[in-house]
């Protein structure tokens, strides 16, 4: 497999698997396992498709096309408009919890123990900084990086679950409490747990247009953090 593709398999893995992660198990567990389980895998399929859909616009458009470009294409001056200003909306949203959760581990976890007292406000500065100048440089480096990180998320991964699934009891995956509302309570959690679309205008520049490398990349990427959610909801079943 060609490194470029893995590389973007794991981008795409890598923007999936968030913040959200750590709320999922208590935004499902009013579900069930086996719901919470159900709705996860429509939602994957759901999102998975539509970046399919996005591929398949692409082919109609430059390769170094952008979101905003291919709304004016498709839906015209007032569709921009609004869907320029929705994905504005959600990366300023993603982009603040990550600055904000970043620069707070930044300054209290690594700048602190050192022995410097940093405010959480130039931490937040330092990681942008840092963050950006690593986007500013390219894709490619983006890909080098996350490969590493990734990595490391997946030992650190590995090693948690086989601490917690010795102590994961059978009784609790097989409950299904299903109290009232709390469906579209977690919808949104775990609808936000699949977004990696963003991304994908920057893929199709990274690897080019062809369309069969592109869908293994989104249906194989996308199915990695499933994978690791599907385990995640398992151990956090310990009682």
């Amino acid at each position: 497999m060609n490194s470029n593709i893995f590389g973007s398999m794991l981008i795409i893995a890598g923007t999936t698997i968030g913040a959200g992660m750590l709320a999922l198990p208590l935004a499902s567990a009013g579900l069930g396992f086996p719901t919470a389980i159900t709705i996860m895998i429509l939602i994957w399929a759901l999102m998975s498709y539509t970046a399919l859909l996005m591929i398949e616009v692409h082919q109609h458009a430059p390769t170094d096309a952008t979101l905003h470009s291919l709304a004016l294409k498709l839906l015209g001056r007032k569709g921009q408009i609004v869907a320029s200003g929705a994905m504005i909306f959600l990366f300023y949203a993603l982009c603040a919890a990550y600055i904000a959760g970043g620069g707070e581990q930044l300054s209290s976890r690594l700048i602190d123990d050192m022995g410097f007292n940093v405010p959480a406000q130039t931490g937040a500065i330092i990681f942008t900084l840092l963050i950006g100048s690593i986007v500013c440089v390219g894709t490619h480096s983006v890909d080098l990086i996350n490969r590493g990180l990734f990595i490391l998320k997946l030992i650190a991964l590995v090693l948690m679950l086989g601490f917690m699934f010795p102590h994961v009891q059978t009784v609790h995956l097989l409950e299904m409490p299903m109290e009232q509302g709390l469906i579209i309570a977690a919808l949104p959690v775990i609808f936000t747990s699949f977004g990696f679309h963003g991304s994908i205008p920057s893929i199709v520049k990274y690897l080019g247009k062809d369309t069969k490398v592109l869908r293994k990349v989104m249906l194989v990427g996308s199915s990695l953090p499933l994978i690791v959610y599907i385990l995640w909801q398992i151990a956090s079943k310990v009682p």
